[in-house]
C-alpha cells in the first residue's frame, strides 16, 4: 500500500486573491492518488480559481497518470480565461524532477523551486 495525502493549505491568506488557490500532495502520487489529485484540481477550478499552486514539497514519486491530470488541469485553466498551474519541486527533489524533465511537463506548467517564488510568478503572470 502507498502513502499518498493531497489537501489544502489552510494557512493561505487568500486577502485579495481570490482566484488563487493551493494544494499540497504528499508521498507517492501514483494510479490510487492520481483521481484525488485530479478532483482537488477540478474543485479549485469549479470554485472559479484561475491560478493554482501544487506544493509536491514533499511528493517521492509521481507516476503518468498523476501527469496527466496535472496537464488537464492546465489545459482546463488555460481554456477557462488563461489561468497558469505552478508546481513546487524543490531542488532537492531530484526524482521528481527528473520525471517532470523527462515528460515534458515544463511546456504546460511552471516550476518552482519554493512556494513564495511560486506564487510571486503567478501574481505577475495574474
Amino acid at each position: 500500500m502507498n502513502f499518498f495525502y493531497i489537501g489544502e493549505d489552510e494557512t493561505f491568506e487568500r486577502a485579495q486573491e481570490d482566484d488563487v488557490g493551493i494544494l499540497v500532495a504528499g508521498g507517492e502520487l501514483d494510479f490510487a492518488a492520481s483521481p484525488q489529485l485530479s478532483e482537488g484540481l477540478a474543485d479549485h477550478i469549479n470554485a472559479g480559481m484561475t491560478r493554482l499552486v501544487l506544493d509536491f514539497s514533499l511528493v517521492t514519486f509521481i507516476d503518468s497518470t498523476a501527469i496527466g491530470a496535472l496537464v488537464g488541469a492546465a489545459v482546463r485553466l488555460q481554456e477557462n480565461g488563461g489561468g497558469s498551474l505552478a508546481v513546487v519541486c524543490p531542488e532537492e527533489n531530484r526524482r521528481v524532477l527528473r520525471i517532470f524533465e523527462i515528460t515534458g511537463i515544463e511546456s504546460m506548467v511552471s516550476l518552482h523551486h519554493s512556494r513564495e517564488e511560486a506564487l510571486a510568478a503567478l501574481m505577475i503572470a495574474g
